[in-house]
């Protein structure tokens, strides 16, 4: 399979999606930041001074996240979905974390957070779906032919050591 039609392929969908929702949380999360900043900086303007710097405080780190969300989602579309379609070879080694709640031995649920490192050390992660994540690990095997998969505390000395060290040759 091509690397364009991987990228169309339904488990790279699935990772656009939860780029998206991750997206559209964290927005809500500096709104709701925005808002509770405004919200303790008007009822405790004149009372409290201290009250009303951490309120103002609140309501600029609010802004500020606001505004880098609104300009990343501007610049097209996020920065991982850009390095699979331009520069695949910039990321070195995916690996994820799945988490199972089992409270009293009973399953109640499961999420995954998959790592992308890349080459200049800087680090992507992603929350996924646990049942979904195999899938999209599978397609990203084939995607990213030259990276390396799974996690090992190898690995990760290797990768803090020189993350080209994590780079598979003569497997493209």
């Amino acid at each position: 399979m091509s690397q364009k039609n991987l990228l169309q392929h339904s488990s790279i969908q699935l990772l656009r999606k939860a780029i998206r929702r991750e997206w559209r949380l964290k927005l809500a999360a500096s709104l709701l930041l925005l808002a509770f900043g405004l919200g303790f900086a008007y009822f405790s303007f004149g009372a409290h001074l201290i009250l009303s710097a951490f309120g103002m405080i609140c309501t600029l780190l609010g802004l500020r996240f606001v505004f880098h969300l609104i300009r990343e989602n501007r610049a097209g579309s996020p920065r991982l979905m850009y390095l699979l379609e331009h520069n695949p070879r910039h990321i070195v080694w995916v690996y994820s974390v799945v988490t199972e709640r089992l409270p009293f031995g009973l399953q109640l649920g499961s999420s995954c957070t998959m790592y992308f490192k890349l080459l200049d050390g800087d680090d992507i992660s992603v929350g996924l779906s646990a049942r979904n994540q195999q899938r999209v690990s599978l397609t990203l095997n084939h995607l990213l032919p030259h990276a390396t998969f799974g996690y090992t505390r190898d690995r990760e000395q290797w990768y803090m050591a020189d993350p080209a060290m994590l780079l598979r040759h003569g497997e493209e």
